[in-house]
């Protein structure tokens, strides 16, 4: 069962199936991103691309997960059976995804659908190194036997390149995108630097050094912090207290859309000292509210955040570097706006969402227009068990 190619030519429309862990609405990163691709697909009035949702996991834990997967599956052959997909589109994680993914891409394999891998995970070249033989094999085939692979930065590029050579060829960086900036600035009500840390509160996300580095700013007037997600939230609510900074540190825990735009809205500097990341999509709603950022130089951080121009990078861990950067932002007032202003113009240059959206979609078209899969689609066919 193979998409004809005559049949594809005289469709006015591809239809693409989108796989994602949660669904609408939600927390994740990957979530968030489709959320945006979604939402700026349906915005515009071409229907040359017509893109569909498949959730692979959802939001009810991890016993409903597996039977979310099982009609993921049958979703997938029914389309194919009907006739209703041209193509899949993979997002890949570690751990419990890079299961799922893979048995989703063999199962695209055995019933002739051609897909697209597109890369995230923030320890994902970490997890692949170490991934039991079997698994690795099938992680090694999803990328081998996809039509193109689509990763964050450079770094994933050479990550991918390193253990899938013959895949070199397909591999296209593209970057996250997030939405223009939704509300404008919000003036301070006082003469504060405004501090934010957004994402998954614990040891990944450097939450304790930053506790810990804005507790040897306590002695600093001038600043308020709010640390805002999901994750070890009362552990971090505990630390605060012991280290007597309560009234200047909110954590409100987790933020959906609308909060986090309204408090990015009044943030001057954003801080996410991250031990391992993919391309943090939080970094790139900071750019578009023109709000400098400080991170460390793990996954493609650095591609995105220049030290010296739209934020500054402190080695990862370093606690005293980190009091330096923050301090240094804090004091100030012109590096904030210069820096700010560089973000804001990188986001509308680069990481826009609907520039994104038009990339993806050539990507999916040009996709279309060649032989959906050559022999190499027929191997491999057995190399995973979930």
């Amino acid at each position: 069962m193979k998409l004809s190619n005559e049949k594809r030519s005289r469709s006015s429309e591809l239809r693409v199936l989108v796989a994602t862990p949660l669904g609408l609405n939600g927390r994740g990163g990957i979530d968030r991103l489709n959320d945006a691709i979604f939402e700026a697909l349906g915005a515009t009035s071409d229907t040359t691309v017509v893109a569909e949702r498949l959730v692979t996991r959802g939001q009810r834990g991890l016993f409903a997960a597996q039977f979310v997967f099982f009609l993921a599956l049958i979703k997938l052959i029914l389309r194919r059976v009907t006739g209703k997909i041209d193509l899949l589109h993979i997002h890949l994680s570690d751990w419990g995804s890079s299961y799922r993914k893979a048995t989703l891409g063999a199962a695209a394999r055995m019933l002739g659908i051609p897909y697209v891998v597109h890369l995230h995970g923030a320890v994902f070249d970490e997890f692949w190194g170490a991934a039991p033989r079997r698994l690795g094999t099938a992680i090694d085939n999803l990328f081998r036997y996809s039509r193109k692979i689509i990763v964050l930065g450079n770094y994933w590029a050479e990550t991918v390149k390193s253990r899938v050579p013959d895949a070199a060829d397909r591999i296209v960086v593209l970057p996250n995108a997030t939405r223009a900036a939704s509300r404008a600035r919000t003036p301070p009500t006082d003469s504060r630097v405004r501090i934010t840390s957004l994402g998954q509160l614990g040891e990944r996300k450097g939450t304790p050094q930053l506790i810990e580095a804005l507790g040897q700013l306590s002695s600093k007037p001038g600043w308020v912090a709010t640390i805002a997600g999901d994750g070890s939230v009362n552990e971090a609510r505990s630390r605060i207290a012991e280290i007597g900074l309560k009234d200047r540190v909110a954590v409100p825990g987790w933020l959906g859309p609308d909060d986090t735009a309204e408090l990015l809205s009044r943030t001057d500097v954003l801080v996410l000292p991250t031990f391992a990341e993919n391309l943090p999509m939080v970094i790139l709603e900071a750019f578009a509210h023109g709000v400098p950022v400080v991170s460390t130089p793990v996954g493609a951080i650095p591609e995105v955040v220049q030290s010296g121009r739209n934020g500054l990078l402190v080695p990862v861990g370093d606690v005293e570097a980190l009091v330096a950067a923050i301090d240094q932002l804090i004091e100030s007032p012109t590096m904030r706006a210069s820096f700010g202003e560089a973000a804001r113009r990188d986001h509308s240059a680069k990481y826009e969402i609907t520039t994104y959206v038009s990339t993806l979609a050539e990507i999916w078209l040009d996709l279309a227009a060649t032989p959906s899969f050559d022999s190499r689609t027929s191997m491999g066919l057995g190399e995973v068990r979930s």
